[in-house]
């Protein structure tokens, strides 16, 4: 009987770390087999099979925005950018967590300069971010300067773990109040430095946070400034999609 109960045991435990370690990234796996490959009744369109996305793998880190603050991670625009392009799609996003600052005393998590270490092999690296860290120095949590520092160590995280994947970075929305403009510019920057192209959601996303209406129609509410819903989503997907091929 004892050791029955000590067997059960060790495979609950071992069940619940299985679970934990899947809980680390959500996975969706929209690449095709050989079959479907090569199925001429149902060819692949050239434009998709051709485009240098296809069948690639990608992992996506950010906080809730790129999470999609609790709602269906597929209605997002790089989880519909992987599935049309057949490629093995990773989430890493954390709920409230931040680029450069540290959570864990607030029962959120570590900084994504220092858990990104955690993440598989892949071809792309889309970073999604900069809302949090605003916040944080809104709360007088954290400087420009902390957010700098950190920023650029995880750039240079990225290109020291995966440097053969290309790296695809998002800043936050434009959003007028200090520090905004400034983590933004900062954003910009280091990409720059490290080579990696940023997309400046402040200028060129078509995405209008301090219109009302706009926010009814697009965003989880008209009060939020961050997170797209579904249609928000579609609204900006062509200009990403058209940013990550030219990667």
């Amino acid at each position: 009987m004892k050791i029955t109960v000590k067997i059960t045991l060790i495979l609950i435990c071992f069940a619940c770390s299985l679970v934990m370690h899947a809980q680390d990234a959500i996975v969706y796996d929209y690449r095709l087999d050989q079959k479907a490959l090569n199925d001429s009744k149902n060819p692949i369109p050239s434009e998709i099979r051709n485009a240098p996305l296809f069948g690639k793998t990608i992992n996506v880190f950010g906080a809730s925005r790129a999470r999609n603050n609790r709602k269906e991670v597929t209605d997002t625009w790089h989880c519909k950018l992987a599935q049309k392009y057949h490629m093995l799609y990773r989430n890493y996003a954390r709920n409230n967590c931040c680029i450069a600052f540290d959570r864990r005393r607030e029962r959120w998590s570590a900084p994504i300069n220092e858990f990104y270490e955690e993440m598989d092999t892949c071809d792309y690296i889309l970073l999604i971010g900069g809302h949090s860290d605003a916040e944080q120095i809104i709360k007088g949590k954290g400087t420009l300067e902390e957010f700098e520092e950190g920023y650029a160590k995880l750039l240079r995280g990225f290109v020291k773990k995966e440097p053969d994947a290309k790296v695809a970075v998002f800043t936050p929305w434009n959003i007028k109040n200090p520090p905004y403009p400034d983590i933004t510019r900062i954003m910009v920057e280091q990409g720059r430095n490290f080579s990696i192209p940023v997309f400046n959601c402040a200028t060129q996303s078509g995405i209008y946070v301090w219109d009302l209406e706009f926010a009814r129609r697009y965003f989880h509410s008209y009060q939020d400034n961050t997170h797209l819903n579904a249609r928000g989503h579609d609204l900006f997907y062509n200009k990403a999609e058209k940013f990550m091929l030219g990667l």
